[in-house]
């Protein structure tokens, strides 16, 4: 037997969420809906894996309680660590579709008003065509943004976890930063930089943490090689942290011997962007409202063509290869989104020159009535070494 390990949210919490999913389906006319969505499945049942890249798909419907089909081999995986009831395995010799077909069809639900998360990102093309071939359909209902939409707005337990990542993300910050130096390598930084965080209790991450230095910390989504860090140069640091898969970020720039005073030009440009941003967030603003109060700040310092993005992001559950819930919320641009009370977001106005190099602060919040909270702590200072 199998025993069940301690789950991160009361049963009750679970209970409402999927209450909550299920009445959306049925203002969408959907009996019976399909997701692959790594951070969907986790948010209903408890239920991950690191083998979410292979065929799993969890069954909402109406009548039953949810269902997962996945490999064989991690059926005893969602007994140990889900609140699932209904746990289904195919072997790898057995085709996917027919397995669908078959769990389908045990319990009833083949002639229901099935949909399908058309956006999953491990649901291919390929793999639904074969489906509704299989079910003898032409088409599923799209339940795109179903569950994301539950998913807005975080419990008091969710933030909680939030938090607590933003713990690891402190302790992360605080070794990388001890590590830097002139000469020395980004891997040496950045395996600091894990050491850090996972010593404080951080799961593996959603989406690879950045510690790069100039030049190449110019450009996008650059992660840590064997570089060494210029004599005079700056070093952007992005650190991360995971609870219970909820994740949380933190940003610094580190200024080493005597750069370019571009790069502190930057710096104080991307936290006097970030601080403005913040400033303008509470309950009742819109999302273009708060992007518009750090671009305006970064705008009049005369590093508007170096901030080509949107101001921040919802965090909360995160697989790889992503760490935030953009898909789900963004702070953008001529975005009419209404922020409301437990939102929770990462604001990263980080400026970036090709060939050149980068800076950044960033801070991780909650939205509240009257403002926000940070996730996290630590000093607002540009850090030398």
């Amino acid at each position: 037997m199998i025993e069940r390990n301690p789950l991160p949210f009361a049963i009750g919490e679970y209970e409402e969420r999927l209450n909550k999913v299920r009445r959306r389906m049925t203002a969408a006319g959907v009996e019976a809906m399909l997701t692959t969505v790594p951070e969907n499945i986790v948010y209903l049942t408890g239920y991950h894996t690191l083998g979410y890249f292979t065929y799993q798909i969890l069954i909402v419907s109406l009548d039953h309680a949810p269902i997962l089909l996945t490999r064989a081999m991690n059926t005893e995986k969602g007994q140990a660590d889900s609140c699932l009831q209904n746990i289904e395995g195919y072997k790898d010799t057995e085709s996917p579709d027919d397995a669908t077909y078959r769990v389908l069809e045990s319990y009833g639900l083949l002639n229901k008003r099935l949909g399908n998360q058309d956006d999953a990102w491990f649901f291919s093309v390929a793999r639904y065509k074969k489906l509704i071939g299989r079910l003898g359909i032409d088409d599923l209902i799209d339940c795109s943004g179903l569950v994301e939409e539950v998913r807005k707005i975080k419990s008091p337990k969710e933030i909680e976890y939030i938090r607590e990542a933003g713990r690891y993300c402190a302790a992360s910050l605080d070794s990388a930063i001890a590590a830097t130096g002139p000469g020395v390598l980004e891997c040496v930084v950045n395996a600091a930089a894990h050491d850090g965080m996972h010593r404080a209790g951080s799961e593996y991450l959603g989406h690879s943490a950045q510690f790069v230095s100039s030049p190449q910390s110019g450009l996008g989504f650059e992660c840590a090689e064997r570089r060494p860090i210029l004599r005079d140069g700056a070093v952007y640091m992005e650190a991360g942290g995971t609870h219970n898969r909820y994740n949380c970020m933190l940003s610094r720039t580190v200024l080493v011997g005597n750069p370019d005073p571009k790069f502190e030009d930057m710096a104080m440009a991307s936290r006097d962007g970030l601080n403005a941003a913040m400033a303008a967030t509470k309950a009742g603003v819109t999302s273009h409202e708060v992007d518009k109060a750090a671009r305006d700040v970064i705008a009049k310092a005369g590093f508007a063509d170096a901030f080509a993005h949107r101001t921040g992001y919802s965090i909360g559950i995160g697989f790889p290869p992503d760490w935030g819930e953009g898909r789900i919320m963004s702070i953008n641009e001529n975005d009419p989104l209404v922020l409301e009370p437990n939102m929770c977001f990462h604001y990263i106005p980080d400026l970036k020159y090709g060939g050149f190099g980068g800076a950044v602060f960033s801070e991780s919040l909650v939205v509240t009535e009257t403002g926000y909270e940070p996730l996290s702590k630590y000093s607002q200072e540009i850090f030398r070494k």
